[in-house]
């Protein structure tokens, strides 16, 4: 017989909404300037700028619908993290631009929540 998992705190379930609204809210942001996302996709020299574009917000939705849930939350930080990782190097490591430095050391801590995450789904 399978031992039952316990299931989160109320502070773990909001901690995960918390971690997770900044995707969502860019999931959102890109849907609605699509062209104009997808242009600044392509001024880095990446082919395929909509299709690109399209991965990132599938990966930042499902990825965010897991980690939020609480089911397969491991798998949701992974693609999280997946889509963070390229775009932080790609987009914010200009460390001599504060708002990028800023942006970097954001994106930094965020993937050390979606860490914790991956970790914690490994001691549940």
């Amino acid at each position: 017989m399978r031992a039952r998992t316990p299931s989160p705190s109320l502070l773990n379930r909001i901690a995960r909404v918390l971690l997770c609204l900044v995707f969502l809210h860019a999931v959102i942001g890109k849907l609605t300037g699509f062209a104009g996302v997808a242009g600044a996709i392509a001024s880095k020299g990446l082919p395929l700028a909509p299709l690109l574009l399209g991965i990132a917000m599938a990966l930042m939705a499902v990825g965010s619908v897991l980690v939020i849930s609480g089911w397969k939350s491991r798998l949701g930080a992974v693609l999280l993290l997946v889509f963070l990782v390229p775009t932080t190097l790609l987009f914010h490591a200009d460390v001599s631009d504060s708002g990028e430095r800023i942006q970097l050391f954001k994106n930094l801590a965020i993937m050390g929540g979606l860490l914790l995450v991956a970790d914690q789904h490994n001691r549940a």
